[in-house]
C-alpha cells in the first residue's frame, strides 16, 4: 500500500471477534436486482467490486426474514427459508474471496399490511398487533440468523433504522401498543424502554443463537423528525435523547457494535432526504449527533451520511465514531479505498450527491446512478479491449462525449475529442452555477483529468466539421452536441420584438447580465435552479410556467427542497399561466391556465408582472446538425444524449459507455 494521508481510516479494526483490515465499511445500500427474493448474478458483481474495491467489509442489504407477513423491497433479498441458504453462501464466498469480511443485514419489512393488502407508508402497527405476534417474529430473525451463519457470513446485522418494523415500534408516532412492547402507556420512561424492547428481545434471541463470540450488532436510527413546511422539521417519534438511553440497552443486550443511521416512518421524500443528505445539507450534517451517541456506546460505532475521507479520519481521531461508512460514494466508485490507499484521489468518480440511486429503488430494474452507469451492472459494463484498435472521433466535450472518449481510448482506439468552448464540461457548466450543485463541476474536472491519464487528444475551442472529419478519415465519429435552446417567441405574443430577453445558460455563465426585475419564462429544473441563483444575488424574481407543477421531473426529495428554498427566497412561482402579451416591462398572463369566460376576466385572473429582464428556460431541441451532415460520408456515426432526444446527465454518460464499447 502506497503511503496515505488518513493512517486512520486505514488502521485496523476490531469489532467483537472480527477483526477488521481498515475502518471503512461499505453499508447495506438498496439494489432491487433479485428475482423472488434470491441471490441473483447481478449482485454477487456488485458485491464482488466493493469486495475488490479495498473497504473492510462489505454489509449486504435487507434480507427480509418473512417475506410472507412482511413487505421488502418488490426485487430484494430474503432469507426466510433454508432454500435460501446455497445463493447466500456464495454471495458470502464472493465477498470474503476479494479481501472484505462479508456481513449481512436481516430486517422486517414493516407492519403495515396485513396479507391481502398493499403496503400503505405511514400506517400504525396494527392494534391488535399481540406480544405473541411480536415474538413469532423474533423466531423469524432467529432462524434468519441461523441460515446467515451457515452461508458463511461473518458478522450479522439488525436493520433498525428507516424503514422498517425495528424502526416502527421505537417511534412514539406509530407504536400505539398497549402491552410490554407498546408505547401506549402512561409512564414516560416505562414507555420508552417498551419501544426499544422489540430490538432488545431481537438481539437476545439472536444472541443466544449465534453464540456469545459471533459479531452481532444493529443499526438505529439518532432520529425521527417529520418535514412541516419551508424546510422546517419536527423533532417526532425518536429523538436524540431517546437514542442515547436505547444505544446501552442495545449494547446490554449483546450488540457489538452500533450503525448509526437516521430517519424513521415518514413520508417517503423526507424519508430520503433526511437518511441520504444532499449538498445543500454541507458535509457530515449528523456527525456531532453521532458523536453525542458515541459517549453513551461502550461498543464501537459506525456512520454515515456525507462523510468524506478527510472528515472522517479526523472523526476517528477524534473519538466521534470508529468506523466509516462510504455508501453513495463507492456505490459510485467501488475502487474509492483502494484509490486512496494508493493516493490517488484524483481518480475516484465523485458522487454529485443527486440521490437518484435512492429514487430507481422503485424502478424494476434496479437501482442506477447518474454518473456511473456500470453500477449494478458491472459485468455488463466490464471494459475490454478492442479487437482492433479505430481511429475514432468524438463531437462534444459534456459529459457524455467525455465518457465516451475516456472509454473507446481505454479500449484501445486512437481517440481524439473536439469541444467548440474554451474548456471542456457543456452543460455541467452552468448547471455547477446554481445554489448547491457545485459537486456537478467536481464530475466534469473528474472526467477532463480522466481523459488526460487515457491520452485522448483534446481540441478545445474547435467545432468538428464534416470538412474536418473528411480530412482526418477516421473509422468511426461519435457525436454529443447538446441542444440548442427552443424560442418561446410564438407562444409568448410580443416577445420576439423585445430586446432584454436573454437565455437562462448565458445567464449561468455570465455571458449575459439581467436588471433588478426578473421574470423566468419555464419552470422545469433550468428555470428553478435560475431563479434560486438570481435570487441569491438580489434580484426580484417570478417564474412562470404553462404547466401545473414547477420542476415536476426532478426526484421528489430534491424537487420540495428546492421549491422550498425558492419560496423562502421570497420567488414568485406563477405555474398553470397562459401567456397573453410581453413588453419591454412587464408580461400579461392569464394565471387560470385559459381564457374561458368573460366572467373569469372579471374575477381578476389576468395578472401583470413587471420585468426588467427576461431568462428563457423553456427547454431545448437537439443539435444534429454534425450528425446530419455526415450521412453522405462513408463513416461510422454514432449520436449520444442530448441531441439525439433532450435528457439528462445519466443518459448522456450511459450511452456515451454503450457506444464506446461497440466500437
Amino acid at each position: 500500500m502506497a503511503r496515505t494521508r488518513y493512517d486512520r481510516l486505514f488502521a485496523p479494526g476490531r469489532i467483537g471477534t472480527l477483526e477488521l483490515k481498515n475502518r471503512i465499511v461499505y453499508p447495506p445500500m438498496g439494489t432491487n436486482v433479485c428475482m423472488g427474493g434470491e441471490v441473483s448474478d447481478r449482485l454477487l458483481a456488485y458485491h464482488e467490486a466493493r469486495a475488490k474495491g479495498g473497504a473492510a467489509m462489505v454489509i449486504v442489504e435487507n434480507a427480509n426474514v418473512d417475506s410472507a407477513g412482511a413487505a421488502g423491497l418488490p426485487l430484494g433479498l430474503n432469507i426466510d427459508d433454508d432454500k435460501c441458504i446455497p445463493g447466500f453462501k456464495k454471495l458470502a464466498d464472493v465477498i470474503k474471496k476479494n479481501g472484505a469480511r462479508a456481513c449481512l443485514q436481516i430486517y422486517h419489512g414493516s407492519f403495515w399490511i396485513k396479507p391481502d393488502q398493499r403496503p400503505v407508508m405511514g400506517a400504525e402497527i396494527p392494534g391488535e398487533f399481540s406480544v405473541a405476534d411480536v415474538e413469532y417474529v423474533i423466531s423469524r430473525f432467529v432462524q434468519a440468523a441461523r441460515r446467515s451463519q451457515e452461508a458463511g457470513f461473518d458478522a450479522i446485522e439488525i436493520h433498525g433504522a428507516n424503514i422498517n418494523g425495528q424502526t416502527q415500534f421505537r417511534s412514539a408516532v406509530w407504536n400505539r401498543l398497549k402491552h410490554k412492547y407498546g408505547a401506549d402507556v402512561r409512564d414516560g420512561r416505562k414507555s420508552l424502554e417498551n419501544r426499544a424492547r422489540f430490538m432488545v428481545d431481537t438481539l437476545k434471541a439472536v444472541r443466544k443463537e449465534v453464540g456469545k463470540k459471533f459479531p452481532l450488532w444493529c443499526r438505529t436510527s439518532i432520529f425521527e423528525v417529520y418535514y412541516v413546511a419551508h424546510g422546517d422539521i419536527a423533532d417526532f417519534g425518536v429523538t436524540l435523547p431517546e437514542t442515547m438511553v436505547h444505544v446501552p440497552m442495545f449494547v446490554n443486550a449483546g450488540a457489538d457494535a452500533i450503525h448509526l443511521s437516521q430517519g424513521g416512518f415518514y413520508d417517503y421524500a423526507w424519508q430520503y432526504y433526511t437518511m441520504c443528505p444532499v449538498e445543500a445539507h454541507g458535509e457530515a450534517p449528523y456527525l456531532e449527533l453521532v458523536a453525542q451517541v458515541k459517549k453513551v456506546s461502550p461498543v464501537p460505532v459506525i456512520a454515515a451520511a456525507r462523510l468524506t475521507p478527510e472528515i472522517g479520519d479526523k472523526a476517528i481521531r477524534t473519538g466521534k465514531l470508529d468506523f466509516v461508512a462510504m455508501g453513495r460514494r463507492i456505490q459510485v466508485d467501488p475502487e474509492l479505498p483502494n484509490k486512496l490507499a494508493a493516493g490517488k484521489e484524483d481518480d475516484i468518480r465523485p458522487c454529485i450527491h443527486c440521490n437518484h440511486c435512492i429514487e430507481t429503488l422503485a424502478w424494476a430494474d434496479g437501482v442506477a446512478c447518474v454518473v456511473n452507469p456500470a453500477l449494478a451492472r458491472e459485468k455488463e459494463y466490464e471494459i475490454k479491449k478492442a479487437p482492433k484498435a479505430k481511429k475514432v472521433l468524438v463531437a462534444g466535450g459534456g459529459p457524455g462525449g467525455m465518457e465516451a472518449a475516456r472509454v473507446a481510448a481505454l479500449r484501445g482506439h486512437d481517440v481524439t475529442l473536439y469541444e467548440k468552448e474554451k474548456r471542456l464540461g457543456g452543460q455541467l457548466i452552468p448547471a455547477s452555477v446554481p445554489p448547491h450543485k457545485s459537486e456537478l463541476l467536481d464530475f466534469a474536472e473528474y472526467q477532463a483529468r480522466q481523459l488526460k491519464k487515457a491520452k485522448v487528444k483534446v481540441e478545445l475551442g474547435k467545432t468538428l466539421t464534416p470538412e474536418e472529419v473528411k480530412k482526418v478519415k477516421p473509422d468511426a465519429v461519435i457525436i454529443a452536441t447538446g441542444v440548442k435552446p427552443l424560442d418561446p417567441a410564438s407562444e409568448v405574443p410580443g416577445l420576439d420584438t423585445l430586446s432584454n430577453v436573454v437565455y437562462a445558460e448565458d445567464v449561468l455563465t455570465g455571458r449575459a447580465q439581467v436588471g433588478e426585475r426578473v421574470v423566468i419564462i419555464g419552470g422545469d429544473l433550468v428555470g428553478c435552479e435560475t431563479a434560486e441563483y438570481l435570487a441569491d444575488i438580489g434580484k426580484d424574481v417570478t417564474v412562470m410556467r404553462r404547466s401545473r407543477f414547477m420542476a415536476d421531473k426532478l426526484n421528489p426529495d430534491m424537487r420540495m427542497l428546492l421549491i422550498d428554498r425558492l419560496v423562502q427566497k421570497g420567488v414568485r412561482l406563477v405555474p398553470g399561466v397562459q401567456y397573453m402579451q410581453a413588453t419591454d416591462s412587464d408580461i400579461r398572463v392569464h394565471v387560470r391556465g385559459g381564457i374561458t369566460s368573460m366572467a373569469e376576466i372579471a374575477c381578476d385572473a389576468m395578472k401583470n408582472f413587471p420585468a426588467d429582464t427576461f431568462v428563457l428556460a423553456t427547454g431545448s431541441t437537439p443539435n444534429n446538425e454534425l450528425a446530419d451532415a455526415l450521412k453522405k460520408q462513408k463513416v461510422e456515426v454514432h449520436s449520444i444524449g442530448d441531441c439525439v432526444q433532450p435528457r439528462r446527465i445519466l443518459e448522456a454518460v450511459k450511452e456515451g459507455w454503450q457506444v464506446a464499447s461497440q466500437i
